[in-house]
Order: C-alpha cells, then sequence, then structure tokens
C-alpha cells in the first residue's frame, strides 16, 4: 500500500483480479496498489509484453550511438528484437531482426556496423540498409521472387530529443498523443522541454544495471516519494519538499523548489555546471521529474538530464 494525500471517496475502491474478478480494496488514507499477482503471473507479464510493450512507443537508443551510416543496434521491443540501422542519407530505419527466409536472427550482436549489407548468418540472405532482400545463393536463378516483398519487415521509428522510439506494432499510436502528450502533460506545455536542448547534450556517463524486480515495481517506485526521506536524505536535503512524500511528477507544471542553500541538483547541493541556453530562471531552481510510459523516465533539471 501507499500513502495518499487524496481524500479518499464515499465507495469502497475495487482493484481487478488476473482472472477478472475485483477485490475490494481497504478504504481511508491509504491507497490500494495492484495485487501481487500482478507482479508475478507469467501470464500477466505475457499480456503486457504483447499489449504494452510491443504496443506502445519505447525509447530504444541514443540517436549519437547510431551516428554513422551502417551503424545499427539490436533492441528489444517486448518479445521482438528490433533492428535500428542508419542510412547512407544519415536517417534512421528500424526492422524486425528476423531473416525472412527460415526466421533467423539477423544479427546476433547487439551492436555493430556494416558497409553494405546485413547478412545472415543461417542461409546468407543480404538485405541493403534500407531492407530490400539484396542477394542470395541462387537468386539470380529466381526471378519470380519479388525482392522488396521479401525485403525485411519495417518497424515504426521516430527521433525525437536526440533520442530514437520504435513501436513494433502493426498499427502504432500517435506519437505525438502517447509520448510527446506525456511530457505536454507532465510540464505544462510541449515547448517547456526544447529548452533543456537534450538532443544537444553529450552523454558524460552511462550506467547499466539490472534490478531484480517485476518493471512495474520500478516505475511506481519513481512516480512515489513516500520513501524518499528514509532511502534518500540527501535527496531530501537539496528538494526539502520531496520530504512530505509525494512526488512532483503528479502536478501539472510543478517543479520542486531547491532548497535555499543548494546551488544545483547535485548529492552536496553543489552548483554543477551552469544554466543550459533557454532554461529560465525559476526553471533553473527547480527538479522535474516525468514518466513517458512505458519505460523511460525523465529528470531535467540543473546538471541533471538523465533517461532510463
Amino acid at each position: 500500500m501507499q500513502s495518499g494525500s487524496a481524500a479518499p471517496s464515499a465507495a469502497t475502491p475495487r482493484v481487478p483480479g488476473p482472472d477478472g474478478t475485483s477485490l475490494s480494496a481497504p478504504g481511508g488514507s491509504l491507497l490500494p496498489t495492484l495485487p501481487g499477482a500482478y507482479y508475478t503471473d507469467p501470464g500477466v507479464f505475457a499480456r503486457e509484453q504483447e499489449v504494452i510493450f510491443e504496443g506502445d512507443w519505447l525509447c530504444a537508443a541514443r540517436s549519437a550511438d547510431i551516428s554513422t551510416p551502417g551503424q545499427f543496434q539490436a533492441v528489444q521491443a517486448g518479445r521482438e528484437s528490433v533492428l535500428v540501422v542508419r542510412q547512407p542519407d544519415g536517417g534512421l530505419n528500424a526492422f524486425l531482426n528476423v531473416c525472412r527466409h527460415r526466421g533467423t536472427r539477423l544479427c546476433l550482436e547487439e551492436t555493430g556496423a556494416t558497409s553494405r549489407y546485413l547478412r545472415c548468418p543461417y542461409h546468407a540472405w543480404s538485405y541493403d540498409l534500407s531492407g530490400r532482400l539484396a542477394a542470395a545463393p541462387n537468386l539470380v536463378k529466381m526471378p519470380d521472387i519479388d525482392r522488396e516483398r521479401y525485403g525485411l519487415i519495417p518497424v515504426a521509428l521516430r527521433e525525437w530529443l536526440g533520442y530514437i522510439w520504435v513501436c513494433a506494432a502493426a498499427q502504432p499510436p500517435s506519437f505525438e498523443d502517447a509520448v510527446i502528450g506525456d511530457v505536454t502533460a507532465r510540464l505544462g506545455s510541449d515547448q517547456a522541454i526544447e529548452a533543456y536542448r537534450i538532443d544537444e547534450l553529450a552523454v558524460g556517463r552511462r550506467i547499466d544495471y539490472d534490478v531484480a524486480a517485476n518493471w512495474k515495481l520500478i516505475i511506481e517506485n519513481f512516480m512515489e516519494c513516500y520513501h524518499c526521506a528514509p532511502i534518500h536524505p540527501e535527496l531530501t536535503s537539496v528538494l526539502p519538499e520531496f520530504a512530505a512524500g509525494y512526488a512532483a511528477q503528479y502536478y501539472i507544471g510543478h517543479g520542486a523548489v531547491f532548497a535555499d542553500r543548494a546551488a544545483g541538483f547535485m548529492i552536496d547541493g553543489s552548483a554543477g555546471f551552469g544554466r543550459l541556453p533557454g532554461v529560465t530562471e525559476d526553471q533553473d531552481r527547480r527538479y522535474y521529474a516525468l514518466t513517458i510510459r512505458p519505460q523511460a523516465r525523465m529528470s531535467p533539471g540543473r546538471s541533471s538530464c538523465s533517461t532510463g
């Protein structure tokens, strides 16, 4: 259970169970989380993979990591491996990482580069960077084979904020509504995030780690601050209002104000680097946390801009 600041409704809240039944949730000041099976049931997770991670836009990679023609990166979208490839004209394409011949994984490496072709390791079917079938053993003897039809299966792709976003769905939701809309709803306008010029920033440090938890627990932990005072005293020292237990990202346009003693959003309250061009003086003294569903989290603020 999580502590809630909103007044409880008169009706007893109901929570749906994994089997379709509904469960009563306690009233009062406590707001219910999902029942435990939602975090452990393989059937629930399989459905989430299909509907959420294969149906929504995912923040897949940093554009700068795939910067030269022929560079590629394999990223995961639910159960699907998606291959993102930089084109000779500087654009990007994304395809299912599956050979059209026998369904073999086309690129076994997570990252790499090729000069012209993506070549299947099984029967040597080769595709140009646009995804068109370019060559295969005995292909010249089979003039009836449509090289466009047997090209790689495309995946929807967008570049925004210096990141690559992909959606494995046959009919992706609107990027403007699903992704930019999440940012707009949190920050109050679609221009607010542009002031940070995230696409022009360079990566100072990257930390990769695995968490032994269901993905929803990671999101929930980021979106509540009931744990902040006991677990993150350095954070609440810089952002005093977080000690109250709520997360500022619940409020449209609201950013947590730095403590008077804090010069910047650093663990010791030091200044870090100077204000980014375009960021107002008021924004410069606030921390804005936001979630772009289902798996991107951004923390624009002075000396802080990270996506996980």
